[in-house]
């Protein structure tokens, strides 16, 4: 993939997390403590944020961040890729429960 297909499937990705949200750019900017003209060039493909901020994008907007990264157009995605994308992001959350029950029962004991 080109590098400005990345950057316009990138943008869509942003611009989709945003408008799930419920965000405008404007909101989206101030929360990133940024300018709504970064997000507009990320939006429109002209620049690409750093993975520091599409990380804050995720937690912000509540998109999975493996969602914005991967490079597929998720249309295009076969159901056995969106399951297995899916099991991914599961095992990534859960994972930080179970470090978190350890570090509570070796305190306990």
């Amino acid at each position: 993939m080109t590098n400005i297909k990345k950057s316009l499937n990138l943008g869509t990705k942003i611009k989709a997390a945003r408008k799930q949200a419920g965000f405008s750019q404007k909101e989206l900017a101030e929360a990133l403590k940024l300018s709504d003209k970064a997000v507009s060039s990320w939006e429109v493909g002209r620049a690409q944020p750093p993975v520091s901020t599409l990380r804050e994008i995720s937690r912000v907007t509540n998109y999975p961040i493996i969602k914005l990264a991967d490079d597929e157009d998720d249309a295009g995605m076969g159901i056995e890729h969106q399951l297995a994308q899916i099991e991914r992001e599961l095992r990534a959350a859960t994972q930080g429960f179970e470090e978190i029950k350890k570090l509570l029962e070796k305190k306990k004991a």
